[in-house]
């Protein structure tokens, strides 16, 4: 009899993203190696195309045929769907386990705490559901996937008694293939990655790029910025911003919903990455720019200090913009190779997935 794992990959919805970059990475790892297993995967919205490749002959695809919200598909549709389905395994990737406790080994995925350590950064209905359910999933959850070291002590601190379940389980990096692209690249340009939300903190950055380039008027570099809108004033006013003809003249250049290849590219062709959110569970783009040898300047925050190295990379404190209008200075001189070298060994999909494997299936 195959054992039956289910999975919430409502993730895989949306497109490429932190939290779907990771759940398909490592259905990667696992899907192939494990043929004599059944793997339920469960969402409430189709699966976007770019994931299909993950799909085959032991997966099976459970979708609601009608569009039902989130939180009441989690904790009264989902649970039937288990139940009928005789799955004895369930993996939550996104934070949230049914508030009655599953009568079957339970598994939770926490990138970060927001709701306490951000919670300006949050859209508000974002925020109640995560301060009043946390506590109840932290507690329903057999063990806790933390994205990082910090994740790990921020659950630590806001509830002593469910330590013991936290596992460290790092995202990994791996070089994507790259095909031609259209998209034609400024000679020499720094980059940045992200939904345009007030998490993201980049209109912090284009303000301090822009009085670096009023400093420097003579300097050629430009600030590349891929990513997609997302709410707030940075969804709101600096989508607008960016989407303004006359923002490129003073070379900032915006690409929006980039595919993997132009993305794998940018971070190939790019100077230096600017990373100035303000928390984040990990920071993965930081992973795939080491990964080119690329020198990073990131906010001064704890999870950033997990990753980067204070031999090469420059660490900011997020709000102040003349300091990130300094970083564009010291990084607009010749270019610099990492060093010491990225520990690629130590950081990829096949580790994150062993990790995950141990828990899964014993």
């Amino acid at each position: 009899m195959k054992q039956k794992i289910g999975i919430d990959v409502r993730p895989l919805a949306y497109g490429m993203t932190g939290n779907s970059r990771y759940l398909a990475e490592v259905l990667k790892v696992i899907l192939p190696k494990h043929k004599n297993k059944e793997f339920f995967l469960y969402t409430n919205k189709p699966i976007h195309p770019v994931f299909q490749n993950l799909l085959g002959s032991n997966t099976k695809v459970v979708l609601e045929p009608k569009n039902i919200p989130g939180p009441i598909y989690l904790n009264f549709i989902l649970p039937r769907r288990l139940k009928q389905d005789g799955v004895e395994v369930f993996w939550g990737t996104i934070q949230m386990l049914p508030f009655l406790k599953l009568p079957i080994p339970s598994y939770v995925n926490y990138h970060d705490l927001n709701f306490i350590s951000a919670p300006e950064t949050m859209a508000k209905w974002n925020y109640w559901q995560h301060k009043f359910l946390s506590p109840i999933t932290m507690k329903n959850a057999d063990k806790i996937f933390c994205l990082s070291k910090n994740t790990k002590v921020e659950i630590s601190a806001f509830r002593p008694e469910f330590e013991k379940k936290c596992l460290v389980v790092y995202p990994g990096v791996s070089k994507q293939t790259t095909s031609k692209i259209k998209t034609k690249f400024p000679k020499d340009f720094f980059l940045t990655v992200g939904t345009l939300e007030p998490r993201k903190n980049i209109n912090c950055l284009v303000d301090a790029f822009l009085e670096f380039k009023r400093k420097n008027p003579k300097d050629k570099h430009s600030l590349l910025i891929m990513g997609r809108k997302g709410w707030g004033e940075e969804g709101e006013f600096l989508y607008q911003k960016l989407c303004d003809s006359s923002i490129q003249t003073k070379g900032i250049q915006f690409i929006e919903k980039p595919d993997d290849a132009t993305l794998a590219e940018a971070f190939k062709q790019c100077k230096a990455f600017f990373f100035p959110s303000l928390h984040e569970g990990f920071g993965l783009p930081l992973l795939e720019a080491m990964l080119e040898d690329k020198r990073c300047v990131a906010s001064d925050i704890p999870v950033f200090k997990e990753i980067l190295s204070d031999k090469c990379d420059l660490f900011v404190p997020p709000k102040e913009t003349k300091t990130w209008t300094h970083s564009f200075e010291l990084m607009s001189g010749p270019k610099k190779s990492r060093s010491p070298k990225f520990p690629t060994k130590q950081w990829t999909w096949e580790e994150t997935a062993k990790k995950i494997e141990e828990v899964l299936f014993i």
